[in-house]
């Protein structure tokens, strides 16, 4: 019985093994490029595993890399709350949460690469990694602290700042120039969600150096 017991936990253990090196293969792959370009022969020998074993964890390598994203955005997601721990202002939140993306590209450029490539239901407001920025957004215009036609909007024009910002940090994800980069892209995003430009330029500077400058402080 005790064998048997071994040898169950064995073989679990060597799935969730095969499992782990299959995502770490895709993460680092789509990294570099897109699931279209990426072919299940690459994973397999990124990973190091028999091409059977593939099939043994997912349909296709659309499921892989639904499953590598999952992964990044439960990340993302933590990365933030952490951020924004004790703030309530809404702006201070949004502006904060778009700069832990920035962020990644200087202290993580591998997962800021699968991020810039994360676009199947990103622009759904209820989609998973949506919820936190359509709280804040919502709150944001229930309390009248932004200006914009629907909560839908602001989330959608957050997302917009936050990918195209992405995207040029990992373009040159130096610290000192995705710091600047934050700052004027949240500035001009929390202008664009009603705020006076004075405060919506103070509130980015700021962001930028509570969320990116660490990165730099630690090189």
């Amino acid at each position: 019985m005790a064998s048997a017991v071994v040898e169950i936990a064995d073989a679990v253990g060597r799935r969730t093994k095969t499992r782990q090196a299959l995502v770490g293969a895709g993460l680092r792959l789509l990294s570099q490029r897109p699931i279209d370009a990426i072919s299940i022969d690459d994973i397999v020998m990124e990973a190091g595993v028999a091409k059977g074993s593939f099939y043994n964890h997912f349909e296709d390598k659309e499921a892989l890399a639904r499953a590598v994203a999952a992964l990044i955005r439960v990340e993302v997601e933590q990365a933030v709350s952490a951020a924004n721990a004790g703030v309530d202002d809404p702006a201070r939140r949004v502006a904060r949460a778009v700069c832990v993306y920035l962020r990644h590209a200087v202290t993580d450029p591998m997962r800021a690469g699968v991020l810039q490539r994360i676009h199947t239901s990103v622009t759904y407001a209820a989609a998973p990694l949506n919820v936190g920025v359509m709280a804040d957004v919502s709150a944001g215009l229930t309390g009248g602290r932004f200006a914009i036609p629907t909560a839908e909007s602001g989330v959608l024009l957050i997302i917009g700042v936050a990918q195209v910002a992405l995207t040029r940090a990992c373009d040159e994800p130096r610290a000192t120039s995705t710091i600047v980069l934050g700052q004027q892209l949240c500035g001009l995003m929390l202008r664009g969600l009603g705020l006076p430009t004075a405060e919506a330029d103070a509130i980015a500077a700021q962001a930028a150096h509570d969320i990116i400058q660490p990165a730099l402080d630690a090189r």
